[in-house]
């Protein structure tokens, strides 16, 4: 037996492709000029940097059970060694666009590129 497409059918492709496409493009966060990286370690916040003002690497360190080095340079940032044993957050590499998060979670360091447009942000309790 030989199914036939119907009218129906190709209605509902076409809603499912551009529902598709409508969602990506929400999440998409413009590449800013203006950014600012916030570093928090367990809710508290050690720094905030403007990334496109920056001009020379910027190190940042942090203490705590597992302490480690950020590196800023002019519009990315990243985590440049930690000691914590999974390294997750080291390999994540740079981060450069509003929105996007490096995290080492055994030390609750987070780092948050923030852009001149207001962010949203999902809160889940």
């Amino acid at each position: 037996m030989r199914l036939k497409i119907k009218t129906g059918d190709i209605f509902v492709a076409i809603a499912i492709v551009v529902s598709s496409v409508l969602m990506l493009l929400s999440f998409y966060k413009e590449n800013t000029a203006e950014k600012t990286a916030v570093i928090t370690q367990n809710g508290v916040v050690l720094r905030k940097i403007r990334l496109d003002l920056v001009t020379e690497p910027i190190d940042i360190e942090y203490g705590g059970d597992y302490p480690g080095k950020i590196v800023a340079e002019k519009d990315k940032i990243r985590f440049y060694h930690a000691d914590c044993p999974d390294q997750v957050c080291v390999n994540t590499g740079w981060i450069t666009r509003p929105g996007q998060i490096a995290v080492c979670l055994p030390a609750g360091v987070i780092i948050k590129i923030e852009g001149g447009h207001s962010d949203f942000d999902i809160i889940v309790k």
